[in-house]
């Protein structure tokens, strides 16, 4: 086969569909410091995502540069296996300072997707090692934990998984806890979280062959950032230990102290067999993620050739010394500063701004916590029936406003708002305006017929 100059080659972009790429291609962006990122012309764009949520300490944080710096100046990469580095030594220290002390095994790997995909492979041997066939997984509908297959067999969102339930194994649903829809008809304020009735009825029917509970506490984030009480996740957990599930909390987008406490799952003082964590480790800088277990679960692994009591699992980078070292950097940062509790200002500022919303007439819902805020878009606030998807409101509007400078991305009909800790007071106005600006625009868009 000859090698040549293919001029065709180009990127496939992710969730993105290629005419939308055509009609306006994707803006290259040259630099970022703080809340902003800057194009190759030098405009500056506030970053309200994250960048995908990873972002908790702005855009090029002088300290976690300087430690990846450092650590390349070492080494880039070594087999985790009969070798190890400083840093890869050090984090699981450091996580040991946040987490609760129950959980105490760090195993590393990629990203969110093969962090889960390492809890799911972790809970079935753990059974099997004990004696027990359990190999079912229960997850809520409208989950989302990663794009590996094993991830989307425990995914509910049809967008994402419905194909994919089709051809591989697909697990156990419980009811969703999207309070603005509630499945069964209650109120939040005064519910007894019977949203999770149906898990105890799985559980009645399954429980002996379930390995696993998996769900992320407190927000499921790329169903719409639905925000539930805390009283739901206290439900799970009682149902869980009373069948003998194990719990699988992923803290994928929601650790580090995104819902304004360290870990979501503390909203509700529980603490998970297993932990996923990704995204926020590094401080949004390089691709690493931990699954946290308890000694309970550790202990069934440990054996000596040639028992099965070893976990075959691993990754070409994992322990990635420079994913490490800037993972060390941002944990140390977030100590220093007492994050997130030394921004509860900042976070009282952007809920309680996050209301001017409700002046816009196609807005259904507000939820918040911590420093999540998003905004449910709907065609009737008394019937909440769902904009037409065929005029892409939500997507016309992110894209106003990222000509405006705000960088913004819909999760359907839901705006939401994630930016690092460091945002100021002044910075929460004005992205909240200048979203409540493109609203308006692409409504008078509509009303004209345009």
């Amino acid at each position: 086969m000859k090698s040549g100059n293919n001029s065709e080659t180009t990127l496939w972009h992710p969730f993105t569909y290629s005419k939308d790429i055509e009609s306006v291609p994707p803006i290259v962006i040259d630099r970022g410091s703080g809340m902003y990122v800057f194009d190759r012309d030098g405009k500056a764009y506030l970053d309200a995502i994250g960048s995908w949520w990873v972002s908790i300490l702005g855009h090029n944080h002088p300290e976690i540069t300087a430690a990846v710096k450092a650590q390349l100046d070492r080494l880039e990469h070594v087999i985790m296996a009969g070798f190890i580095t400083e840093p890869a030594l050090r984090l699981p220290r450091l996580l040991g300072t946040i987490l609760p002390p129950a959980l105490t095994r760090v195993f590393y790997s990629d990203d969110g997707s093969t962090a889960v995909e390492a809890a799911l492979k972790m809970a079935i041997q753990y059974w099997a090692l004990k004696g027990e066939k359990r190999n079912r997984f229960v997850s809520f509908s409208g989950a989302y934990h990663g794009d590996t297959l094993g991830a989307m067999s425990v995914g509910a969102i049809p967008t994402y998984h419905s194909l994919f339930h089709e051809r591989f194994a697909t697990q156990l649903f419980t009811d969703p806890p999207y309070c603005y829809r509630c499945p069964v008809g209650k109120e939040k304020t005064t519910c007894g979280a019977e949203c999770m009735d149906s898990l105890e009825a799985i559980m009645a029917n399954e429980g002996e062959r379930v390995a696993a509970c998996i769900f992320e506490p407190m927000v499921q984030g790329a169903a719409g950032m639905r925000v539930y009480p805390s009283k739901v996740l206290r439900r799970v957990f009682e149902i869980c230990r009373r069948y003998n599930v194990l719990t699988i909390a992923d803290e994928v987008a929601m650790g580090f102290g995104r819902t304004g406490t360290m870990f979501a799952c503390n909203h509700a003082e529980v603490v998970p067999d297993m932990m996923c964590l990704a995204k926020g480790l590094t401080g949004g800088y390089l691709p690493l993620a931990v699954t946290v277990v308890t000694d309970n679960i550790y202990r069934e692994f440990t054996g000596a050739f040639p028992s099965e009591r070893i976990f075959h699992h691993g990754h070409t980078f994992t322990g990635s010394p420079l994913g490490a070292a800037a993972a060390c950097a941002a944990l140390n940062v977030l100590i220093r500063d007492s994050l997130p509790d030394g921004v509860s200002d900042t976070m009282r500022h952007f809920r309680e701004q996050l209301q001017r919303f409700d002046d816009i007439e196609i807005t259904g819902d507000i939820r918040s916590i911590g420093m999540v805020g998003a905004v449910e878009l709907v065609a009737d606030r008394v019937t909440k029936s769902p904009l037409d998807a065929n005029r892409r409101i939500a997507f016309r509007i992110a894209r106003r406003a990222v000509e405006k400078g705000l960088l913004i991305r819909p999760l359907g009909d839901v705006l939401y708002f994630i930016p690092a800790f460091l945002i100021t007071r002044e910075q929460i106005d004005w992205m909240y305006e200048t979203a409540i600006c493109s609203i308006r625009e692409v409504l008078d868009e509509e009303a004209r017929g345009s």
